[in-house]
């Protein structure tokens, strides 16, 4: 038995593990057995990542612990990255992406969009598959060919997060200022000025520098720091000033940062369903300008019969309630209508009520409450009428109920009434003045 341990010990030589030391013996071996079997699974797998003569690198992060530390890599990791264990034993794998193991920020040639995708990934427990920059301990780059996968435990809950890589050398110009979102079209916009405005000596660019210096930031900082702290009509302006900002505020993931600032979480989580057909760009547009608003017709069922004229309608959330109206021959009408728009195949139905306002017409109908409706006034069989009504539209009976005050306004139709703070009616036109009921 000890020949065989002996033996397996010397096959897994070149692909050895260190835990963190904190991890009693027992959790270590079944981590150990855990990551094997892992990278065996992982390695076999045709796609992303297979092929059986490149050594690839295991980092194993704790999920239940801040920042996702590290617990564990292998050798392959070391040696492709010149990092010793220890070295990296309880931080985060994001030191990959500084070139100076003294840095204090990520280079400014690491892919924003990359990043933000493995960060929600990382908050919502998916797998990721990409590739990202990074750098050995002296600075070279390399190509990251990553694969993030979640462990979950027997409740579900994500406890650790395996980390696949293979890595290869990068070929990048470390000269560059930030990830080169647009740089093909700026080179060539700039090779058309030069053709126009030949300049000797150096660029437009760095002879104008004093003029654009939040360009030098890296996308990254624009689009963390400045673009998410807007509002969305804000970004929607911002993305007009040059292509480089135009194509970072048109970036869906930046659209969701800027909504969920503006909105908070839980708008921005209900909103996500109808970003899959509209996307975050146009949803928030939608919502916040006249850009995409637009007037179309709508077909729907029933009808409000009979036809009738001077009605009065408004709205309770999605529903259309429609009361009264001039009917045939100067008739006032007393009934009352919704039409729902949530339904999936809309239609006028009649609402059943135990009693009715008197019919009338050119009177007023607002909305209380949320679900309450109120008439005011109109002109009915009787002349000019300035009674209240109101009826819970969610009622398991709805019944038009009459309000009594103190002095009521002046009988009147034709005029205006809007609802305010809740609870008060105010009722103006027609006559002289304005009303105010509570």
């Amino acid at each position: 038995m000890a020949i065989a341990r002996e033996q397996d010990k010397e096959e897994v030589q070149g692909s050895k593990k260190r835990l963190k030391c904190t991890i009693n013996e027992e959790e270590g071996r079944q981590l150990e057995e855990e990551v094997e079997e892992d990278e065996t699974e992982l390695q076999l797998k045709p796609g992303f990542l297979f092929n059986p003569t490149t050594l690839t690198s295991f980092v194993v992060s704790d999920a239940l612990e801040p920042d996702f530390p590290i617990i564990y890599v292998n050798e392959v990791f070391e040696i492709s990255t010149g990092y010793r264990a220890d070295e990296v034993l309880g931080r985060n794998c994001r030191f990959l992406q500084y070139r100076d193991p003294r840095a204090q920020r990520r280079h400014p040639l690491l892919d924003p969009v990359v990043v933000s995708e493995i960060r929600r990934c990382l908050e919502e427990g998916i797998e990721f598959e990409g590739e990202i920059l990074n750098f050995r301990k002296d600075g070279t780059p390399l190509v990251n060919r990553l694969r993030l996968a979640p462990i979950h435990d027997d409740d579900g809950v994500v406890t650790h997060i395996i980390g696949i890589q293979v890595f290869s050398e990068a070929k990048v110009d470390l000269s560059l200022v930030s990830y080169p979102v647009f740089k093909e079209t700026c080179d060539q916009d700039f090779d058309k000025i030069d053709k126009y405005f030949p300049m000797s000596g150096d660029s437009i660019l760095s002879q104008h520098q004093e003029l654009c210096g939040i360009l030098q930031l890296s996308d990254e900082v624009l689009a963390h720091n400045i673009l998410s702290r807007l509002t969305p009509r804000d970004v929607a302006s911002i993305g007009s000033v040059c292509r480089r900002i135009r194509q970072l505020t048109k970036n869906e993931l930046v659209r969701k940062m800027v909504c969920q600032n503006a909105w908070g979480r839980e708008v921005t989580g209900t909103l996500e369903l109808m970003t899959k057909k509209l996307g975050w760009g146009r949803l928030s547009r939608e919502l916040t300008t006249l850009e995409a608003v637009c007037w179309k017709k709508l077909t729907v069922g029933g009808a409000v019969e009979p036809s009738r004229c001077n009605f009065s309608a408004c709205a309770v959330g999605n529903r259309i309630v429609l009361f009264g109206g001039e009917g045939v021959d100067m008739q006032p009408m007393d009934d009352t209508f919704v039409l729902n728009l949530d339904a999936a195949n809309p239609e006028w139905r009649r609402v059943s009520v135990k009693s009715s306002p008197p019919g009338r017409w050119g009177h007023t109908l607002s909305c209380l409450h949320g679900s309450w409706l109120v008439v005011f006034g109109g002109c009915g069989r009787q002349g000019l009428l300035n009674d209240v009504f109101v009826l819970d539209l969610d009622a398991k009976q709805p019944t038009w109920t009459e309000v009594y005050g103190g002095t009521p306004p002046l009988s009147r139709s034709w005029h205006s009434s809007c609802t305010m703070e809740g609870s008060k009616l105010v009722v103006s036109g027609w006559v002289h003045g304005c009303w105010c009921a509570s």
